[in-house]
């Protein structure tokens, strides 16, 4: 989105109003322009696609940061090229091998290509049945860029023709727009089929695409990301959401209520990673009450206020959040290892700890102080006198504080128009 569109904290509707003020290009081109740096943010895939497919799409040429996955590089490329080929004898050794073996070699192809094993003889074809299935529609495309109905149709017709369980799936090329039917027959399948682990988003236009009901029933999911979907009622759902073993949530520009995120994060009793990305009011409140939680991330997204309410696993709250006409409280209330705050904005954010607003100045009672916090970052303006005294009171309320960060607003215009006391 552009800058102008971020800077006033907009809703839904107004993100909606605003794309569609635009006349060239279209807000089908405006919205797809964002979506490349969502998908940066995902975890990597089980298996990286092929450079042809690969440069099939521009989301390949946007090398960001992640959340969750590591920044070490994989040498296993490398290394397949650091022995050469042995000459062939004109045998099939590989066929010699057990099926655990042939399992595992197939787990680590593409899509397309562990499918294509099936071909192979009768023998093949089980064993590719008995592997844990994983798709990628980035292994599915053509080089000259993805064919919405070819690639819809391949995703299918692999989940339909495996006996599962379901392994992985990341879907990121893919209009669901006009392929509503197979989006509801794929997500119940995967359901069905025991998904571990799902990455599903929509290439938008409109925001609002519902996301099938059939998502709350993926018991056996692991990690799921979902992208730029109006999230299914969970609150007043006839089914609880099914989801025990979860343990990384990811809502990227997604629509959801307050109560039915408030319901979804009680029913996620493993849960460990929560991301929130790009949220424009929906939920209008970031509240994180989890026996489980430990990582937290709210990223250019904006809430009337984020609530540590009762998490007692916390250990890392992360927030960049985008300008908004009124400070967003940050409000915990108990979190007894959370060990890393920040970016805390002083001139957006507002602090509370134990019940108790922290002001410049003020006197810390010891209700209203963090022992547990090691490292904080936070974005102060120096020309502002009032922040510089609010730091100072700030350092008071984190007693074993190890490591502080601070970032510098160096624009003098935004911080001498700052009159909030």
């Amino acid at each position: 989105m552009d800058a102008a569109g971020e800077e006033e904290g907009m809703t839904y509707n107004e993100v909606v109003e605003y794309f569609n003020s635009m006349q060239d290009p279209p807000a089908q081109e405006r919205i797809d322009c964002i979506i490349p740096y969502l998908i940066s943010l995902l975890p990597a895939p089980f298996v990286p696609a092929q450079p042809e497919a690969a440069g099939a799409s521009s989301d390949s040429e946007v090398d960001l940061f992640s959340f969750t996955s590591s920044d070490s590089e994989d040498d296993s490329a490398a290394a397949v090229h650091a022995f050469p080929s042995a000459p062939g004898d004109g045998e099939d050794h590989i066929s010699r091998l057990p099926d655990d073996v042939l399992s595992e070699i197939i787990s680590r192809l593409s899509t397309k290509e562990a499918a294509r094993t099936m071909a192979l003889s009768t023998r093949w074809r089980g064993v590719w049945a008995k592997t844990s299935l994983v798709v990628d529609d980035a292994h599915l495309m053509d080089s000259d860029g993805p064919r919405q109905i070819t690639v819809v149709r391949a995703i299918s017709r692999c989940v339909d023709a495996h006996p599962g369980p379901v392994r992985g799936v990341r879907v990121t090329h893919v209009a669901f727009y006009d392929h509503e039917y197979a989006l509801r027959r794929l997500v119940a399948s995967l359901a069905d089929k025991n998904v571990e682990d799902l990455i599903l988003f929509n290439r938008p236009w409109p925001l609002n695409m519902p996301l099938p009901d059939d998502i709350l029933r993926c018991a056996h999911l692991r990690r799921l990301y979902l992208g730029t979907w109006m999230f299914p009622e969970v609150a007043a759902a006839a089914c609880p959401p099914a989801f025990e073993n979860l343990r990384e949530l990811g809502l990227f520009h997604c629509i959801i209520l307050d109560e039915d995120f408030d319901a979804l994060l009680s029913h996620c009793h493993k849960l460990e990673v929560l991301s929130l990305v790009m949220s424009y009011h929906c939920p209008s409140r970031l509240r994180l009450s989890s026996p489980s939680l430990r990582v937290a991330v709210e990223w250019m997204s904006s809430f009337d206020e984020v609530v540590v309410d009762e998490a007692p696993c916390l250990e890392r709250l992360l927030l960049q959040s985008i300008p908004v006409s009124e400070r967003v409280l940050i409000k915990i209330v108990r979190a007894l290892r959370l060990e890393v705050l920040g970016i805390l904005d002083l001139q957006l954010h507002a602090l509370e700890i134990g019940g108790t607003a922290i002001r410049a100045g003020m006197f810390v009672r010891s209700s209203a102080k963090l022992p547990s916090l090691k490292i904080l970052a936070v974005k102060v303006c120096l020309a502002i006198e009032r922040e510089i005294k609010l730091l100072v009171t700030l350092l008071k309320c984190f007693p074993h504080l190890e490591t502080l960060h601070i970032k510098v607003n160096d624009n003098p215009a935004v911080c001498l128009s700052s009159t909030q006391p």
